[in-house]
């Protein structure tokens, strides 16, 4: 007597979050499909292991390993994997109750495509219960329509140009044949931040891809380091280059791409704990003189609104600083002056404390 297999392999991936990881696997446990394996993959297996003991589910699998990067994680998953499908999820990530049931209900109805994702919302890291629709990171997500969008590819080598411009596809969203890898082969280990936008791209070579507008995936961010930024930055030129290189007559497409790349550069540099306005801004830069049309896209607009917002900051600062040090040196010169100087040397203080006051209620 054989055992039946599972429908969905779900691999894991919890090196960064770990400590949000019940509240992930709780969201998958909660899924009206339930015809589904757990594999999860972390070097820390102290935080959670009570979590695990009141979960007794055979469906969960956890293997410790240590950080090899997020490709050879995604690889050791998808070689163990047993489902038909394979969807991802970064440990902070939430699902919808119906994100399988949505995603499997696709796949029947519509065999010749391989890949289906759907839109995200941001879940503030701090907050587990407060979400915030902005846009995540690098994935353009779409917005919550009653409907599906198809993604056809070109023949050949051209690839769409949304998914050669900027990566569209959140990795948690994600759900894919198995099949696939037997075609296009795993995801390259030299990319240590972002293997899966070098993998969507190969995908469309040869594969149609679907878009479940509705958001069923909520991605929480995490504050960023500078080295991350650093890598991500090589990741970004090494899947440029690489895809263009037999691309030669696409020169004003990877312009193209160099835009979006660099504003996500820029994005990602905010994320960091006090980050270089002065990095951010060339980034900024470096986006507007690759791609002069990225003027009207609404992720420049907000990064320029946010940049003048934190000049505007440091600014006032600097000036409420300025001013503290003007006002003592005043009250020393009436302390030791025989004329009493009749000034208020708060008065300066309070107007700068209005003007931080205004500023941080306008955020």
């Amino acid at each position: 007597m054989s055992l039946k297999l599972p429908t969905v392999s779900i691999i894991v991936d919890a090196y960064e979050g770990i400590s949000y990881l019940p509240a992930t696997l709780d969201s998958i446990l909660q899924q009206t499909n339930g015809n589904f394996e757990i594999l999860v993959f972390s070097d820390d297996y102290r935080q959670i292991h009570t979590w695990f003991r009141r979960q007794p589910d055979t469906r969960l699998k956890f293997t410790v390993q240590s950080n090899l990067g997020l490709a050879t994680t995604l690889n050791r998953g998808v070689l163990e994997a047993q489902g038909k499908y394979i969807s991802f999820v970064r440990a902070g990530d939430l699902w919808h109750p119906n994100k399988l049931e949505q995603q499997l209900f696709c796949f029947d109805r519509y065999p010749e495509v391989a890949l289906i994702h759907s839109g995200s919302l941001l879940l503030d890291h701090q907050h587990p219960s407060r979400q915030n629709t902005a846009p995540i990171g690098y994935c353009s997500q779409n917005r919550s329509f009653a409907r599906t969008t198809m993604i056809n590819p070109f023949k050949n080598l051209f690839q769409p140009p949304e998914i050669l411009s900027q990566n569209q596809l959140n990795l948690s969203s994600v759900m894919l044949r198995r099949s696939c890898f037997e075609m296009v082969g795993l995801f390259n280990p030299q990319l240590q931040i972002i293997p899966d936008w070098e993998m969507w791209i190969r995908l469309s070579n040869h594969y149609q891809f679907m878009a479940i507008a509705e958001p069923l995936v909520y991605c929480r961010q995490f504050p960023e380091h500078q080295s991350n930024c650093l890598t991500l930055e090589t990741d970004l030129q090494t899947i440029i280059e690489t895809v263009y290189a037999n691309l030669s007559s696409q020169l004003e497409q990877k312009y193209r791409s160099y835009g979006f790349a660099s504003l996500f550069l820029a994005q990602n540099t905010l994320q960091t704990k006090n980050p270089d306005l002065a990095i951010v801004r060339n980034y900024w830069y470096q986006a507007l003189m690759h791609n002069p049309l990225i003027i009207f896209s609404l992720e420049f607009c907000q990064l320029r609104w946010t940049i003048f917002r934190r000049y505007l900051r440091l600014y006032c600062r600097q000036q409420y600083q300025q001013s503290d040090r003007y006002c003592h040196l005043l009250q020393l010169i009436q302390n030791t002056s025989r004329f009493k100087i009749t000034i208020d040397p708060t008065r300066h203080r309070q107007n700068f404390n209005w003007m931080l006051e205004s500023e941080e209620g306008s955020n």
